[in-house]
């Protein structure tokens, strides 16, 4: 009997994948060939729609207390006449409204082994030191993977579904003779070293993020981490001699102290040494992305398997997570019976022009890192890169284009939500209790849709009458869709002048055990969020499960329409 649900690698895109499954009553498996969890190193750059994500599933405290945050980027240069080392400006890395979180850095080990700890609290346990060994298709075009399972020996696992969320060398990806189109010319090609460890410097910027470029010496990205740790991304010249010694002897253990003696240069005057050093490695910079990421209908890939490129943006683990998050709700859905299939073709069309976006960012920011210019112009290149792409790489402006998922019927109804793109968050105040809250602190990853009802002042007979004949209109159409949906009300009402239980109640279910739902209604009676959402009269919002906005609109008529694709 196959399991409904196989996902291959137990890296962050897989662990997410996990996560989200866990929400469902769907049967899932999760296997790595590895015996545990990254101990340290890897991904560190946390973003602002990741820890939203995270935050979503309740796991983000322990992140955003252990991980460094960056507040500011400091852009140093080396002026080549007089030889010196200076600072030439300081700037926050993010606009503060962005989000409600800024980036974190830690380790990815960490941020695994907090995904772990939620999935065994939901009675999953990742399957390690368990190697794919061949893949096969089985008479109904079902995947069956072959794996081998150390001491344990052999099992077959068959699913109805299956990511690979296995890597930039991904064993599924060969399985299936999957190319990766280049999309660098070797030329466009580099080698960058990368460490974490504890640093011995009088650098006057050392818990900062900077971006230091010295000309003649050596590019670095410098980030803080940690427990006082540092990383440096470190540009190895192909006229260097210590870069050469450090790509020829690139596994040896002496690789760290030559990625220190390059550093050193770079960073003079100032001193730059260490006692201890946690992780490093040599990363090559090419960029690679497969044509599709469905094969042959039931297999799915995501993160590296899928797309691989620089560092430098710290978007791996992030878009990689963000792939999975897009995709497993959409499988569940289609497990489960409650939608038609073809929304599964949303995950490539949603996806795939995000990794190709990021080719284009990744390759501006490499070229603005690596290029020599005189004294000034590089800091104001990588700056008008970071600048541009902002929104794109916090992950809060990614934006997916018209589809069966994401209506095309944009108005003035709510001038500052864009269809596509996640909901931006605002404060409001829960009815019942008085407590205020950011509005996506209720958009938990539960699997739920959400029909937000911005309602207008419903002290206005006018609101009133428009709230109960919408409510009157869609509630047997919600009684009868398969899809699990709550209804929200937004008022910018007084608080203390609504009553829930004087609401239609389909913003107050009743369950004979539960009693009545208090959970649904919201004031917004500092008016933070009509006008950070650009309302004004009223209107209705449906947030899919991923908080991405499908649909903008007023009538029961047109929201019946877009629900089409329910069962």
């Amino acid at each position: 009997m196959p399991i409904d649900l196989l996902i291959v690698g137990a890296g962050p895109a897989g662990l997410l994948a996990a996560c989200w499954a866990s929400q469902y009553p769907i049967s899932t498996r999760i296997i790595d060939k590895n015996p545990s969890r990254k101990p340290t190193g890897h991904a560190d750059g946390i973003h602002s729609r990741t820890l939203e994500i995270l935050d979503s599933f309740g796991i983000v405290d322990r992140i955003t207390r252990l991980g460094a945050q960056e507040v500011e980027m400091c852009y140093w240069g080396r002026d080549e006449k007089k030889g010196q080392l200076g600072r030439e400006k300081r700037l926050r890395s993010q606009p503060e409204e962005l989000s409600r979180f800024s980036q974190r850095l830690l380790n990815q080990g960490i941020m695994e082994e907090v995904m772990i700890d939620y999935l065994r609290e939901k009675g999953v346990e990742v399957e390690w030191s368990t190697a794919a060994e061949l893949l096969e298709m089985d008479h109904d075009d079902l995947p069956v993977v072959h794996v081998s399972r150390g001491q344990v020996g052999k099992d077959t696992i068959s699913a109805r579904y299956m990511i690979a969320c296995d890597g930039a060398r991904s064993w599924t990806r060969d399985q299936l003779h999957i190319p990766m189109d280049s999309l660098s010319a070797p030329s466009e090609e580099s080698i960058w070293g990368v460490m974490d460890f504890v640093p011995i410097s009088d650098f006057p910027d050392i818990r900062q993020s900077c971006a230091i470029h010295a000309c003649s010496r050596s590019g670095i990205m410098q980030l803080p981490r940690e427990n006082r740790l540092i990383r440096l991304y470190i540009q190895l010249k192909d006229d260097d001699e210590l870069g050469q010694q450090a790509i020829q002897n690139a596994h040896d253990k002496n690789t760290p102290k030559r990625l220190l003696q390059i550093a050193q240069r770079t960073y003079e005057p100032y001193r730059m040494d260490f006692k201890r050093c946690d992780w490093w490695s040599l990363y090559h910079i090419g960029q690679r992305l497969v044509p599709e990421y469905r094969i042959r209908d039931r297999i799915f890939l995501a993160g590296d398997a899928a797309h691989t490129h620089s560092p430098k943006g710290g978007q791996g683990m992030n878009v990689s997570m963000q792939d999975t998050y897009n995709l497993v709700w959409k499988l569940a859905s289609v497990i489960l019976g409650r939608v038609d299939p073809s929304i599964l073709e949303t995950y490539n069309s949603e996806r795939r022009p995000v990794a190709q976006e990021l080719m284009r960012m990744d390759s501006d920011l490499v070229h603005a890192y690596e290029q020599q210019p005189g004294t000034g112009e590089h800091t104001n290149s990588v700056d008008k890169i970071r600048e541009q792409y902002t929104g794109f790489m916090t992950g809060v402006k990614v934006k997916y284009s018209p589809n069966i998922l994401i209506a095309d019927n944009k108005g003035s109804l709510a001038r500052n939500i864009e269809l596509g793109m996640r909901l931006p968050s605002f404060r409001v105040v829960h009815q019942a209790s008085a407590c205020p809250l950011h509005l996506a602190e209720r958009l938990v990853s539960n699997g739920y849709w959400r029909v937000l009802v911005f309602s207008g002042d419903l002290r206005e007979d006018a609101s009133r009458r428009r709230l109960d004949s919408f409510a009157e209109a869609f509630k047997p159409r919600l009684e009868t869709m398969r899809i699990p949906i709550e209804v929200l009300l937004i008022h910018p009402s007084s608080r203390t002048d609504v009553s829930i239980l004087n609401l239609p109640d389909i913003f107050h279910p009743f369950d004979e055990t539960l009693g009545w739902d208090y959970s649904r209604v919201f004031a917004d009676t500092d008016t933070d969020a009509y006008e950070g959402y650009g309302v004004k009269d009223g209107c209705v919002v449906v947030c899919r499960p991923d908080q991405h906005v499908g649909w903008i609109g007023l009538g029961v008529d047109g929201l019946n329409e877009y629900f089409s694709f329910v069962k």
